[in-house]
């Protein structure tokens, strides 16, 4: 048996182009189509992990619950799985199983419990700068990097290379009211990723209750670095990015205590995804540039 994961953003399951991803593409192109019996998740980049559009088999189906009775994507996603392997065993207990778990984390928009939100006030409020260098002094420190590892710039780049919504702003120059909203910012992504990790371990635990973890291999894969589409100042709202709409950090702070929850569709600061690329320069987008082995 083998459980294999890739953060979202390429595909649950199966990559092919958005532009296929309607009911007039192929059924060859979709999930079944190459080879998985069941699919149960959303075709595309992201989705609401509050209100996912979700796709089992070949048809679309509403959420079991809405997130004032607790769904997450990454709870729900947790127990299908669970179920796929189950009703796999009830009928041929013999067959291996391979199944490609693939949830929405830590993708954008970053969506969280608000207890779990809780736990990180204040982990952060040291900035993005300084927790780069706490970062590198740990893989030092465990051996993923040599001594005499240096930090890159914040922002590499030769000016004009670089579009502004892909800048850094340096810690030291923002105001006590951005410094609070970004923290916030990387509280509800850090929260994000411990509850999907805690659903994740309910898949592991159902393994070992049932007596197939012995016999699972599990491969724990990313599929390129945190992401800068946040722009400078982070969002309450991910879509302005793509559409080229800046920003506004007077509306984003009037919407800090609602971030990652169900009003609103968060992103962090390109600060972060600088952060959480460390040691790399920039990050998702710029491989050429190495910014790419970390998670989103």
């Amino acid at each position: 048996m083998t459980l294999a994961g890739a953060r979202s953003g390429s595909a649950r399951i199966i990559t092919f182009p958005s532009t296929r991803s309607t009911w007039a593409r192929p059924r060859s192109v979709g999930p079944r189509g190459l080879g998985y019996d069941r699919f149960y998740g959303f075709i595309g980049g992201e989705t609401n992990q509050w209100f996912p559009q979700l796709i089992e088999d070949n048809h679309y189906v509403e959420q079991p619950c809405g997130p004032e009775e607790g769904y997450h994507f990454s709870k729900d996603i947790a127990d299908k799985a669970i179920s796929f392997i189950r009703d796999s065993k009830q009928s041929q207990p013999e067959k291996p199983w391979y199944l490609w778990y693939c949830p929405g984390a830590n993708h954008a928009p970053h969506h969280a419990p608000q207890d779990y939100i809780d736990r990180y006030k204040g982990k952060f409020d040291d900035g993005y700068e300084a927790y780069r260098e706490w970062v590198l002094a740990r893989m030092i420190e465990r051996g993923i990097l040599p001594e005499g590892t240096e930090l890159t710039p914040i922002n590499p780049m030769t000016p004009g290379t670089v579009a502004e919504s892909d800048l850094v702003r340096p810690w030291d120059t923002l105001s006590d009211d951005e410094k609070r909203l970004f923290c916030r910012m990387a509280e509800v992504y850090a929260a994000m990723s411990e509850y999907t990790d805690v659903q994740i371990g309910r898949l592991i635990d159902y393994l070992e209750e049932s007596g197939q973890l012995d016999n699972t291999l599990i491969l724990y894969c990313a599929d390129n670095g945190a992401s800068g589409e946040g722009s400078p100042s982070g969002s309450v709202n991910e879509n302005l990015f793509f559409n080229g709409y800046p920003d506004d950090v007077g509306r984003n702070l009037a919407m800090i205590d609602k971030l990652g929850s169900p009003d609103t569709y968060n992103h962090y600061p390109t600060g972060w995804a600088v952060a959480f690329s460390t040691p790399y320069r920039m990050f998702k987008r710029y491989s050429g540039y190495a910014g790419a082995p970390s998670t989103r």
